[in-house]
């Protein structure tokens, strides 16, 4: 039998002076060490250490220990939009192993699932009062049941036959205008409401045909549908008198910004 000579550790720099034989058989060899059971303990040990400082979730999947959520958001619809009948609901999200499903929710109760991208649902609002306002949101959930919450969005029940023209926040810069471009129909009715948020009065809101807004915008005289200068809270209600595009107009003649509120409608 082959045997290995060892020699034992030297005490402060003074051979002790004693060898060791130790056969060949106890040092395993390279082929027998990768199938061992302790070869492959130190291949996942490694595995997971890489996965750890790489910043991925391998060490997860390895020790079955996932605890990140998924992100997910209403993609549509938008925020402060006005809805009624069936309300088709979208969303996103993602997770660094996968989604398992989606869920939907409508002033806090579940009104659909979706497991496959696009995310989608539905919410039936024909039984809400017109005017009122609801929530909507969605849960995602990975394998391991990990859930990830969506804010909230917001939106209005309005009538059968009305169509949004405006509906949201405007930020009117100093000595500047926002404008809203709409088509309507003869028969049509234009009708809504502004209100100052922040800052001071407006100077002027204006209804305007398409030719008379490019008079505006060119500084030459025009006629306005409707015109209310210097307010902090309007409304207005009037028949559309024929089919073309309109604008409605936001003035702030003031060296400072001003945010308002404005909900407008054709019915």
């Amino acid at each position: 039998m082959n045997s290995r000579k060892v020699q034992s550790a030297k005490d402060k720099g003074q051979s002790l002076g004693r060898e060791f034989l130790i056969p060949n058989s106890q040092f395993p060899s390279p082929k027998s060490m990768v199938h061992s059971p302790m070869s492959i303990v130190f291949l996942l040990a490694g595995l997971a250490a890489v996965a750890l400082f790489a910043g991925c979730d391998l060490l997860n999947m390895l020790i079955g220990s996932d605890t990140t959520p998924p992100t997910c958001q209403i993609s549509s619809p938008a925020d402060s939009s006005l809805v009624n009948g069936l309300v088709s609901i979208a969303a996103t999200a993602t997770d660094s192993i996968g989604v398992e499903r989606v869920e939907f929710y409508a002033d806090g109760t579940l009104v659909g699932t979706d497991s496959s991208v696009p995310y989608a649902g539905s919410w039936d609002a024909s039984g809400q009062a017109e005017r009122t306002w609801h929530t909507l949101s969605c849960i995602a959930y990975d394998a391991a049941q990990n859930k990830g919450y969506s804010d909230t969005v917001a939106v209005e029940i309005v009538g059968v036959g009305q169509t949004s023209v405006y509906h949201g926040e405007l930020d009117v810069a100093a000595r500047s205008r926002e404008a809203v471009q709409f088509d309507a129909e003869a028969g049509d009715t234009l009708a809504g409401d502004a209100q100052v948020a922040s800052g001071s009065a407006l100077s002027s809101f204006m209804w305007l045909d398409n030719a008379n807004f490019q008079k505006f915008v060119a500084g030459q005289a025009y006629t306005a549908l409707f015109q209310r200068d210097n307010f902090a809270q309007m409304s207005m209600r009037q028949a559309v008198p024929a089919a073309g595009g309109y604008y409605i107009v936001f003035v702030n003649a003031g060296n400072a910004i001003v945010k308002c509120w404005a909900r407008f409608v054709l019915e």
